[in-house]
């Protein structure tokens, strides 16, 4: 994974626990006083570790910590200039949705050894989504709903998010329901 992950990883911690707490992390995951380049890539293992070691500072679940990690990346990739690209695929949540694949290929142009997930999506009625998400990495996907309540509140768009199939317990692929709440549409303003 790239550097730009690991330092928002970084950020994250100092956001939620208090700058000192990095230190005492980085050294859980025996990782040193590494600073990252956000253009370079690292082993993937690195960045378990460093999940496995916030989850564990923090007293919560990996999976907890992905799922929170997901909201802070939307806010993170941001404020680091990539906000232009939250623009350029579309006005609306679905419109958004609907063109992650295209966004990681212009994304994979400034990254190219990016391994980005795709997704698939079928509508099931006017205000539902099923998103299939499919990534080489294993474990990651409880990073998604997170990443979804982000772009939620990029779009101003409230949404439920239902978990309805899973690699990691025996499905070949992750699925997400994606529900617009009641008294909300998919379109929403970015400014």
């Amino acid at each position: 994974m790239y550097g730009l992950l690991n330092a928002a990883l970084k950020e994250f911690v100092a956001t939620n626990y208090g700058a000192d707490a990095w230190g005492a992390i980085a050294q859980s995951a025996a990782i040193g006083d590494i600073q990252f380049n956000k253009m370079d890539p690292y082993p993937d293992e690195l960045t378990y570790k460093l999940v496995g070691a916030i989850a564990a500072a923090s007293s919560q679940s990996v999976d907890a910590v992905l799922d929170q990690f997901g909201e802070h990346w939307v806010a993170y990739t941001a404020a680091q200039g990539y906000g232009p690209l939250f623009e350029i695929a579309g006005d609306s949540l679905r419109d958004f949705l609907l063109s992650l694949n295209e966004l990681h290929v212009r994304v994979g142009r400034s990254f190219p050894k990016l391994v980005p997930p795709t997704f698939r999506f079928d509508s099931i009625n006017p205000h539902t989504l099923r998103m299939h998400y499919l990534s080489q990495r294993k474990g990651l996907c409880p990073m998604v709903p997170g990443l979804l309540r982000g772009l939620s509140q990029r779009f101003k768009t409230p949404i439920q998010v239902l978990e309805d199939a899973c690699a990691r317990r025996g499905a070949d692929h992750c699925e997400f329901v994606v529900i617009v709440q009641p008294k909300s549409t998919w379109v929403s303003s970015v400014k």
